[in-house]
């Protein structure tokens, strides 16, 4: 009878913590855009910020034309499961040159959705 309360104790409990959970669809608009010269082309840089699973998810894209150059990204996603997701996924989006065509990752999918949101909105901000 104890192991039946002590497992219906962690069960309210993983339930509690799964509603406290960020919803990716509450991306905030902090667009900001900025130039780069240099000697051959004019980079522009755009900044958004969408809400991640474990907090809100910053990017930086640099764009080279229509191109992406580069992608940064600030988080404090949860490690071993949308952290391990930020690198993947920034990867697949600078091979296909932007989020089309990106899956998410499994187990991390408000991550993953934030991140394309945040990125789609910061390549707007960089043209």
């Amino acid at each position: 009878m104890k192991n039946i309360k002590s497992y219906a104790a962690i069960a309210a409990l993983a339930l509690a913590l799964t509603a406290c959970g960020n919803n990716a669809n509450d991306a905030k608009k902090e667009d900001a855009s900025t130039d780069v010269a240099t000697e051959e082309t004019t980079e522009k840089v755009g900044e958004a910020t969408a809400a991640g699973y474990g907090g809100d998810i910053k990017v930086k894209v640099t764009m080279d034309g229509e191109t992406i150059k580069d992608i940064q990204v600030d988080h404090t996603e949860t490690e071993g499961i949308g952290a391990d997701a930020v690198p993947t996924l920034v990867e697949e989006i600078k091979k296909n040159n932007g989020t089309e065509g990106v899956d998410n990752v499994s187990g991390a999918t408000v991550t993953s959705e934030a991140l394309k949101t945040a990125v789609d909105e910061a390549i707007k901000a960089a043209k």
